[in-house]
């Protein structure tokens, strides 16, 4: 397992090396784009053009990279686990200039064993003693789990297919899920045992920082269910761990379809209404964002994806826009747009 951390000094010694306008936060220097892992089939064909480029886009300046035990069927992990194995143990890149985030919460399947996502709750995690049927919450065809055993479960899972002691990012997936079955009530209950955990996990060194991936979550209103709001969860990290907590990310989709995140005040931070971008960093936590092209539809209805990912990083507030990137083709056009940016 690689051991080491991102960090603001080996990051911004990175960034030094390329014509990019990198974002500086009090922890990284980040490019202004991640390569994003989620999109593709589970075969060998797409695992093939990922670490291709991955590589390619580490090689060429992106420094961020974001993926989810759930991805792929776990291919996506396992598929940045041997890039950076390769490439750090071939001292291409240096462990603590990249950033790594992954996520878990959803239910997963795995390919290479050959188990599709309800085969895989009723034998590792509910046959292993894992969880229990009581903490799987279900909301049409999706599952999700709040429990800190399937936690400590995922993120040893993640190392290993990431081959990384540590991991930079945690985020609990789609937490809306859990919040439309329980409630809010309930769900901020469970969600202090949950940060217990990960403070924990934070001192053991598995991992630096965690947060809250989302779809819909910070952006409905609060009157529709499954809407979190982002002061409670802070809040409910303070209680937790202090001022000093690690509750320091969230990620949620930004596109031309889904706008909400900048443009609606549906969120509640000192007593006034704010957007959720603007509410993050009252609350000073650092933004990044999902689907720039709404999983590819804009590009079919809207036209230029250069033209949609421009709009979209140059938002104000946003540390990094995930983008879903496996064609080496599509990755020099997205470098491409950064160095627009600048020149």
């Amino acid at each position: 397992m690689i051991s080491g951390f991102a960090t603001l000094h080996g990051t911004r010694e990175f960034s030094k090396k390329f014509d990019m306008p990198y974002r500086k936060s009090r922890m990284f220097y980040t490019s202004p784009i991640a390569l994003g892992t989620h999109l593709g089939d589970m075969n060998e064909i797409d695992s093939n053009l990922y670490r291709k480029g991955l590589e390619y886009g580490m090689r060429h300046g992106l420094n961020f990279i974001d993926t989810a035990i759930n991805y792929r069927g776990m291919k996506s992990e396992r598929d940045v686990g041997y890039v950076l194995k390769n490439l750090i143990t071939n001292g291409i890149i240096k462990r603590e200039e990249i950033v790594i985030s992954t996520k878990a919460g959803i239910i997963p399947g795995d390919i290479e064993a050959n188990l599709v996502p309800i085969d895989y709750l009723q034998k590792v995690l509910l046959q292993g003693d894992v969880i229990k049927e009581s903490d799987i919450n279900i909301v049409d065809t999706h599952r999700h789990v709040l429990v800190p055993s399937y936690y400590q479960f995922a993120i040893g899972e993640s190392k290993k297919h990431l081959n990384l002691e540590t991991i930079d990012i945690y985020y609990i997936h789609n937490p809306e899920i859990s919040m439309t079955v329980l409630g809010a009530d309930l769900f901020y209950q469970k969600l202090e045992e949950l940060f217990n955990f990960m403070e924990e996990q934070v001192q053991a060194g598995n991992i630096k920082y965690y947060g809250f991936a989302t779809w819909y979550g910070f952006l409905r209103t609060p009157k529709e269910q499954g809407y979190i709001s982002i002061e409670e969860v802070i809040n409910t990290a303070k209680k937790v761990a202090g001022e000093n907590h690690h509750f320091q990310f969230i990620q949620f989709p930004l596109n031309r379809q889904m706008t909400e995140g900048v443009n609606n005040n549906n969120q509640k931070v000192n007593n006034h209404w704010v957007s959720l971008v603007n509410a993050a960093k009252e609350l000073g936590i650092l933004a990044t964002t999902s689907a720039p092209f709404n999983l590819g539809k804009e590009i079919i209805e809207e036209g230029s994806p250069r033209k949609i990912l421009l709009d979209v990083i140059r938002t104000k507030g946003i540390l990094s826009t995930m983008v879903g990137m496996k064609n080496i083709h599509h990755i020099k056009e997205n470098i491409e747009v950064l160095h627009s940016i600048i020149n």
